[in-house]
């Protein structure tokens, strides 16, 4: 029942967002230009705001779901084995059964009072008192098993009902962020009015890239050449004054530049499958973490910063990468679907993409979670520690 009251109010809080939000734009159209802009930041930032609790409230949905799956199956394994055990006991069973019968027709008692030589009487009476105990016993041993049957019938079922609601839930969830997606989008292309070749650019990037120290360099110098363009088109600036710093509207207000004793975010909610150092597929040691989820979960940002490369690049597929500040990137690989594009502030938590599908709904699949400082890859371990313990210096791979 908590459960389902904190799921439905993170949604209907989401959804009130988003109305409440796509109300600002009407209300600032007979405002000044300047108004105008302040209303579409506003509204950027409650989107964005409603997108980070709707995310968390989808990971916890599928954290859920994964451990009622996991549990299933387990409660599914264990039926099917009493259930051959019990199939492969039917004879025992019947002789069990039977002997209950014939001494319900004819009870110890009176079988002691046929007449018969007191030698005989004595014998079968100590025949009856060793096997009617061994009978009672393995009868009750029988009726607890069918019913430890039944009874985990009812937990499957239960569990079954449980999965069901959780999996409609996390459809609402993805519903909304998909449109939370595109309204944050659109607000963010009416404010900055930005070009469209940017996307264009970062696929350059990784083809000209050796390899991705190399590639977030390149990545850095595009993202100042952005931040060059956006100061000219400035209301107000001249190129004369290209120098000036000018704020971009849509850089949240409260963004902060990377900590090491701030812990990361999960990308996704699942297990770590692989970890630092760990050799990978090819025998080499594993510069990232890799993470197993279900099919579709959403990506979150680790933590805040700026989407500076998405894209494919070598054997990696599709990457994105993070930059947090301070020399320190998050990079990001496996994603199905990309919900950022280049250039884009984000903070911890924001919803940045989604797992591949997959055909088999309790399959898992992986996504790859790399942290780079000065280029170079640190255990991100280190920092996804509890947010009560302390975080020491990380460990650079030299």
């Amino acid at each position: 029942m908590l459960k389902t009251a904190l799921v439905g109010t993170a949604l209907w809080l989401a959804a009130s967002g988003m109305a409440l939000a796509a109300q600002a734009l009407p209300a600032a159209a007979t405002t000044a230009a300047a108004s105008s802009q302040e209303a579409l930041v506003a509204e950027l930032d409650g989107v964005v705001r409603s997108s980070v609790t709707l995310a968390h409230t989808a990971q916890y949905l599928e954290r859920t779901i994964g451990a009622l799956e996991r549990a299933l199956a387990e409660s599914s394994r264990e039926m099917a084995t009493k259930q051959r055990a019990l199939d492969n006991s039917r004879a025992k069973q019947g002789e069990i059964l039977g002997a209950l019968q014939r001494l319900a027709r004819n009870p110890p008692e009176a079988a002691l009072l046929a007449p018969q030589q007191p030698i005989d009487r004595l014998r079968s009476g100590m025949l009856m008192a060793a096997a009617v105990p061994s009978m009672a016993a393995e009868a009750r041993a029988l009726t607890a098993e069918i019913e430890r049957q039944a009874s985990i019938h009812a937990q499957i079922v239960a569990k079954q009902n449980e999965l069901a609601q959780d999996r409609q839930a996390l459809a609402k969830s993805r519903l909304l962020l998909a449109q939370m997606f595109a309204r944050r989008t659109e607000l963010r292309r009416q404010i900055l009015r930005d070009d469209a070749d940017g996307g264009v650019r970062a696929v350059k990037l990784g083809t000209e890239a050796v390899d991705v120290p190399d590639l977030i360099k390149r990545a850095d110098a595009e993202a100042k050449r952005r931040e060059t363009e956006l100061r000219i088109r400035a209301p107000g600036t001249a190129k004369a004054k290209v120098a000036t710093p000018a704020v971009d509207p849509t850089r949240p207000k409260n963004l902060r530049g990377f900590d090491p004793r701030i812990p990361l975010l999960p990308p996704v909610a699942g297990t770590v499958s692989r970890r630092f150092g760990e050799a990978d597929t090819f025998g080499a040691p594993s510069q990232g973490l890799s993470f197993a989820s279900l099919g579709a979960a959403e990506v979150v940002a680790p933590f805040d910063g700026r989407v500076d490369y998405v894209g494919p690049f070598r054997g990696y597929g599709v990457i994105l990468i993070i930059g947090h500040g301070g020399g320190y990137h998050s990079l990001l690989a496996g994603l199905g679907r990309v919900d950022a594009r280049v250039g884009e502030w984000v903070v911890a938590g924001e919803p940045i993409g989604a797992m591949p599908e997959t055909a088999k709904s309790d399959a898992s699949v992986a996504i790859y979670f790399e942290l780079r400082r000065d280029g170079r890859p640190i255990d991100p371990q280190l920092s996804l520690a509890g947010r009560e313990e302390k975080v020491g210096d990380h460990k650079v791979r030299e």
